[in-house]
């Protein structure tokens, strides 16, 4: 027995000495556990702002009243005491509070000052926690840039993804000692540390520009039949996006709201408010398809093909080319838009008159090598710089496996796939006097103190000549003057752009009479301030019947939009524009070889 109650003894001897000396800490937490509270408090994610300060994404404190149900006791007296505060139904409450589940939202979302009167009520078993919640104050402006949040609150698309540890701030923690029913004792706050703001996140989109921009985009996707648009206007100078729009026709079982609040005819015409429309609202795409899809450019490709030509050497302005209806390349025939005559163009009218063939010529002429060359320069075949999730490199195919048709076809867009995104940067750098800006975004993060960090740019490159520069953009305004662009045209500004129409790729291959139809060009062509690219997708139409109106009229808003003056209107139609008859032009081209 003495050995017995010796073994016990020191085995009570060792127990008590890892409790107290050992593993205190272990117990400790144990005690207070049952005697504190730790809340988390959240912390508010940063808001997304236009250039301008207004606010396009922000977040604010809202409460949910949650009840433990275990400690409730008198149900239906809680019900009546919150139905009263909750403007609930008392017996919905009182449901809730008897499903012996011990944890039950009564209410969720509910304003921080309603979920402060629930607080007062110092009900046993029901607590009050915030959370925070993401408001758009323009709806559905913008939302395939800006993104999604998931129900914890994570970015899981655009912008609110791509820069989500930025915008997430830092959580708080709050440690209370509490009674036997979980309520606080007063004074017993053991840790109060506040959560931190998320930074603000500062675009180059101006908000006011976004909506007319999308409500011409709507506009222009209605009255082509088209199965969705793209729009995007940059600054010239910064490389600053000041509106993207991406909008889709709605599918048959869409829930999405229409994404103007205003309607659009069957015509494209805005409708008087009240009135009904048979043709469906477009809405806000599923992504921003501007930096995330490709499609083939069609003719606006032209420019990268013309630059090229003008830089090198191997084309002047004036220089006469000889059209067939038909041009053999490789037992292929390429064929423009039209069938003609033979006919001599310019390389001005080869480009205002959208002559494939003539393109084809100017291609054989500068070669594969120079034609991937500046195709790179111009930021084809990579993801331009803004930096946002999903954003796809288009596609060009390998130089060792080009073909001299594939060849020909690059030159006047098919057979290459690109972004508008990528697109309107190569029209930018033209407007920019050669140079390439890389476009972006964000401009900066202002932090919770109020400093603005601005986000570093990369550095802009030369890509052609100041004098190439400014024989391409004669080149443009002719397209606007005496070409294919003319509905482009802005009283008041000459207008320097391209036409495109590609036909459009379906699941199974080219679907015949439908097309990818553009426009990009900018304005004032004199000294150009505004650089704009407009795609509608999937429609019957060409780029001057569907793309060049809604370039208009996003150019015209934005130059209103922007104060910049009047240049002067456009320049005529030059000769040097127009298709001649055979042996009436001069300075004939070089034979090729």
């Amino acid at each position: 027995m003495l050995v017995a109650v010796a073994v016990a003894f020191v085995a009570i001897l060792v127990r008590l000495a890892d409790i107290q000396v050992f593993t205190p800490s272990r117990y400790t937490d144990y005690a207070r556990l049952q005697d504190t509270h730790t809340t988390i408090l959240p912390a508010l994610r940063g808001s997304i702002l236009d250039r301008s300060g207004r606010a396009l994404a922000l977040s604010q404190l809202r409460s949910d009243i949650i009840a433990d149900d275990y400690q409730v006791s008198d149900p239906s007296g809680e019900a009546r005491t919150l139905a009263a505060v909750l403007h609930l139904s008392a017996s919905t409450l009182q449901a809730k509070l008897q499903q012996n589940s011990g944890f039950v939202y009564l209410d969720r979302g509910v304003p921080t000052a309603t979920g402060q009167q629930v607080s007062g009520l110092a009900l046993p078993g029901i607590t009050v926690k915030q959370t925070p919640e993401r408001f758009y104050p323009a709806g559905q402006l913008a939302l395939p840039v800006l993104g999604a949040l998931n129900a914890s609150g994570v970015g899981v698309a655009g912008l609110e993804y791509a820069y989500n540890k930025v915008l997430s701030g830092t959580p708080g923690r709050l440690v209370q000692e509490v009674d036997p029913q979980g309520q606080p004792i007063a004074g017993g706050t053991l840790e109060n540390k506040p959560a931190v703001l998320g930074d603000d996140l500062v675009l180059s989109l101006d908000e006011p520009l976004q909506y007319q921009t999308e409500q011409a985009l709507a506009q222009a996707i209605v009255a082509a039949r088209a199965r969705s648009g793209i729009a995007m206007v940059m600054n010239v100078h910064t490389g600053g996006l000041l509106a993207v729009a991406d909008l889709s026709a709605p599918g048959g079982n869409t829930t999405s709201p229409p994404a103007l609040p205003v309607a659009v005819g069957t015509g494209g015409a805005l409708l008087p408010p009240g009135r009904q429309t048979a043709s469906p609202q477009p809405v806000e795409s599923a992504s921003a398809d501007a930096f995330t899809q490709v499609y083939e450019p069609g003719s606006v490709e032209k420019l990268i093909t013309v630059s090229a030509a003008l830089a090198s050497g191997t084309a002047t302005p004036g220089q006469i080319f000889t059209i067939p209806n038909a041009y053999p390349v490789d037992g292929i025939s390429i064929h423009d838009a039209e069938n003609h005559g033979t006919e001599e163009l310019s390389l001005t009218g080869i480009v205002a008159q959208s002559s494939n063939i003539g393109a084809a010529q100017v291609v054989q002429r500068l070669g594969a090598q120079a034609l991937y060359h500046y195709l790179h320069l111009f930021g084809l075949g990579a993801p331009t710089p803004v930096r946002f999730p999903g954003q796809s490199p288009g596609l060009v195919p390998p130089l060792a496996h080009l073909s001299p048709v594939r060849l020909a076809t690059m030159a006047y867009g098919e057979g290459i796939a690109v972004t508008a995104a990528q697109m309107i940067s190569a029209y930018n750098t033209i407007a920019n006097g050669g140079v390439y800006v890389p476009p972006h975004l964000v401009k900066a993060f202002l932090g919770p103190n109020g400093r603005e960090h601005l986000v570093p740019q990369p550095q802009p490159h030369r890509v052609v000549s100041q004098n190439v520069a400014d024989e391409m953009t004669s080149i443009l305004e002719q397209v606007v003057s005496a070409g294919t662009g003319t509905p482009a045209q802005v009283a008041g500004y000459a207008v320097a752009g391209k036409t495109g129409t590609a036909q459009f790729d379906g699941p199974h291959g080219y679907v015949a009479g439908r097309t990818v139809a553009s426009f990009a060009g900018f304005a004032p062509a004199q000294n150009p301030a505004i650089t704009v690219m407009v795609v509608v997708d999937d429609t019957g139409d060409y780029g001057a019947q569907a793309a060049a109106p809604a370039f208009a009229a996003i150019a015209r808003d934005a130059l209103a939009d922007l104060r910049i003056p009047p240049y002067g209107p456009q320049p005529p139609a030059s000769p040097a524009a127009l298709p001649q008859p055979v042996g009436a032009g001069a300075a004939p081209a070089a034979p090729l070889g």
